[in-house]
């Protein structure tokens, strides 16, 4: 785990205080790389680089004697380098104290990243130094990026999935009291599907008491034919499990009457998911808006000696609580072993990244992305390692849904192409008679597909079907 560098409120690395500003570009650029903080020097009219430590070199991805009189813009996108050569003329020039952008590395054969890079005049008035120079200080967030994209392909297919999923359907003639509901419908509010469907008061008594008015103002709407509205909201609880669900309602006309077709599913599960995905949301954003990944940095013996609020938070403590905690102490049920093999190899020379699975202080599982290096002290002596830490739950959490509408979508190639038709018509919660009108089949037939579906999913409810459907949906969108 790596050493945390100081940073002001901004999350730009700042000059320690063994640092005087008098001291020399090079040997501050040498010991700011001992914290691991890529570091050089440019120009101020070329923007050549002039020194720099190898933690930059290794950043950029080439060597130290490659880079040096290279411009800097050289190893930018076309996108970049424009605007970053006004903004160092600007600070030549006295616009700006510093500079801090994201900037996208590409150098040719070499893998690309995004780096956070300050710009800083070198502030100094000493006879020994010949000229001034802009000092950069630049951190790797290809990682943040990255699982930023991740993060927004996730919330795009849950957000795909809730619009096209459903559970029951209802219908009801504009201006009676009394409509038509599906079986699966009746199951969603525990009512028994062979009663008959209850009238407006008796459905607003089904949801909770402080959600009623909006139902009653939406049902008040004077809604246009083919417009529709949507609703969300819980059922009572005094029904049972508190859950919620979300109702697109439609109307359509039908010899000369408006009549509004809804159909209704239960989204508790997406509440659950949207809930703690802004709980992770937030962590990131903290993480993307101070440019640095958790960091930490581990003894020897496997103790923690220094972790950045980053980090700490992914573990849910203060970094008071974890500084002398075994991180043996801290990987999930079964992974000890293997962290220990791990470790080992760090202390034989050899850095790697891997996935941890850890314990959270909240008690729930966090999957870890852990960048490992060894590290040295002034002997050669393996000190410890220095990693940076990134929490890739969200990811994971993809993959499982993934996998998940895989095997989904693997059950229903098995169906023909008239059975798959009879499925959609089936777990969008319509009778067999209105499914034989639709498909131009008689009932009996469509009771036949109905059976085989039934069969060939290994299935016994058509609740069992909505759950394949929505599984499939999931990746197919």
């Amino acid at each position: 785990m790596k050493n945390e560098s100081p940073r002001n409120d901004s999350g730009t690395p700042q000059v320690p205080s063994e640092f005087p500003k008098r001291q020399a570009p090079l040997a501050f650029v040498e010991k700011i790389g001992c914290l691991g903080i890529g570091c050089c020097c440019l120009d101020l009219s070329t923007f050549e680089i002039r020194e720099l430590n190898s933690a930059f070199a290794d950043l950029v991805g080439s060597s130290e004697n490659e880079l040096v009189g290279t411009p800097l813009i050289r190893l930018l996108s076309d996108d970049d380098q424009s605007g970053l050569v006004q903004d160092l003329s600007s600070l030549v020039k006295g616009g700006h104290c510093e500079v801090s952008r994201t900037l996208f590395v590409q150098v040719e054969g070499k893998p690309q990243r995004w780096i956070k890079a300050t710009f800083a005049l070198w502030d100094q008035d000493n006879e020994n130094i010949p000229e001034e120079c802009i000092v950069t200080t630049a951190i790797d967030i290809t990682g943040s990026i990255k699982a930023e994209r991740e993060r927004d392909q996730l919330a795009q297919r849950m957000e795909l999935s809730e619009e096209q999923s459903q559970a029951g359907c209802w219908e009801l003639v504009r201006g009676e009291e009394i409509g038509w509901w599906s079986k699966q419908l009746y199951r969603l509010y525990d009512l028994d599907p062979n009663g008959p469907p209850p009238s407006i008061d008796q459905f607003i008594d089904l949801i909770h008491p402080d959600d009623r008015e909006q139902v009653l103002t939406a049902h008040g709407n004077d809604l246009q034919i083919n417009k529709s509205i949507d609703v969300e909201f819980r059922r009572n609880p005094e029904i049972g499990e508190l859950r919620w669900l979300h109702s697109r309602v439609t109307a359509i006309e039908r010899g000369g009457e408006t009549i509004w077709f809804g159909t209704t599913r239960d989204v508790t599960e997406q509440h659950k998911m949207k809930a703690e995905l802004i709980r992770s949301e937030k962590l990131y954003r903290e993480i993307v808006e101070s440019a640095s990944e958790g960091i930490c940095m581990v003894d020897a013996n496997g103790c923690i000696a220094k972790i950045n609020d980053v980090a700490a938070e992914m573990f849910g403590y203060t970094p008071d609580e974890l500084i002398g905690k075994s991180i043996f102490e801290l990987v999930g049920e079964g992974l000890e072993d293997d962290l220990r093999e791990n470790f080992k190899l760090r202390s034989e020379g050899v850095g790697d990244t891997v996935e941890y699975r850890i314990k959270h202080s909240a008690g729930r599982e966090v999957w870890l992305l852990v960048s490992s290096q060894p590290c040295y002290d002034e002997h050669g002596e393996f000190s410890g390692t220095r990693n940076v830490v990134l929490n890739i739950t969200n990811r994971k959490l993809a993959e499982q849904l993934a996998r998940k509408a895989a095997i989904a979508r693997t059950k229903l190639e098995m169906l023909s192409t008239r059975e798959r038709d009879v499925f959609k018509h089936v777990v969008s919660g319509q009778m067999n008679k209105v499914i034989a009108k639709r498909l131009e089949i008689s009932e009996k037939t469509v009771e036949r597909h109905r059976s085989n579906v039934m069969k060939k999913l290994g299935v016994k409810s058509v609740a069992e079907l909505v759950r394949i459907a929505m599984d499939a949906e999931s990746i197919e969108h």
